[in-house]
């Protein structure tokens, strides 16, 4: 995404910034680790068009729950594999996370942003409960969490997560499906199945179109 500075100007004084906000995190072999940032990015892509506003570039960085095993601390879906899982490179102390978010929304309000929406592509218990922190100091920041209410339950990387990647960004279906992964992977060893084969673009979009309704729904 290029942005030229009139440009910049003209969605400033909209008043309105969009901030995708996702980790760069384990999703198992068959889905990419920028998969939380990849569908936030579509989402506000798609709300920028209902809502004009200006989308800031990704943040990868995040914050989770964890808990300590065996001396070391586990964070995120480490601690229900109960091991380090490779990919997991988002992992911030709640206190700094909170304290950067804050620190952008400071310097987007310089700029004559008024309502900042951080949608939320990673909703892990630890990170949805300090950006409600921020969003109690900072009122102009305005969480939208486009998982909240769905009729599907969605677990980490599970089909439909997968299928909402798919539906997102439809050339990662066939990347996705090609991939050889063993029975061993730990993804599919923690469910007992493939999530590829109970996955599809289809479940995906009547999914990412729920998300979409719930964001409207928060952002009006």
């Amino acid at each position: 995404m290029k942005t030229y500075l009139k440009d910049f100007e003209k969605m400033a004084k909209k008043g309105i910034a969009y901030v995708p906000l996702g980790v760069l995190e384990w999703h198992g072999n068959h889905l990419p680790i920028e998969t939380d940032y990849l569908v936030a990015v579509k989402l506000c892509e798609i709300l920028a068009k209902k809502k004009p506003g200006y989308i800031l570039p990704p943040i990868y960085l995040g914050t989770d729950k964890h808990k300590i095993v065996n001396n070391k601390k586990l964070v995120g879906m480490d601690r229900y594999l109960g091991k380090k899982l490779p990919g997991n490179v988002y992992y911030l102390e709640p206190p700094l996370f909170e304290k950067m978010i804050i620190g952008l929304g400071e310097t987007l309000g310089v700029q004559g942003f008024k309502k900042i929406y951080l949608v939320a592509g990673h909703t892990g218990t630890g990170q949805i409960a300090a950006l409600a922190r921020v969003a109690k100091k900072m009122p102009s920041l305005r969480i939208v969490d486009p998982y909240e209410e769905l009729k599907t339950e969605i677990r980490h990387a599970d089909e439909y997560e997968t299928s909402v990647l798919w539906a997102c960004h439809p050339e990662e279906e066939k990347i996705s499906r090609r991939r050889k992964i063993t029975a061993s992977d730990d993804c599919f060893r923690f469910y007992g199945y493939d999530p590829r084969g109970k996955a599809s673009i289809k479940i995906g979009k009547k999914i990412v179109n729920e998300m979409l309704n719930n964001c409207m729904k928060q952002i009006k």
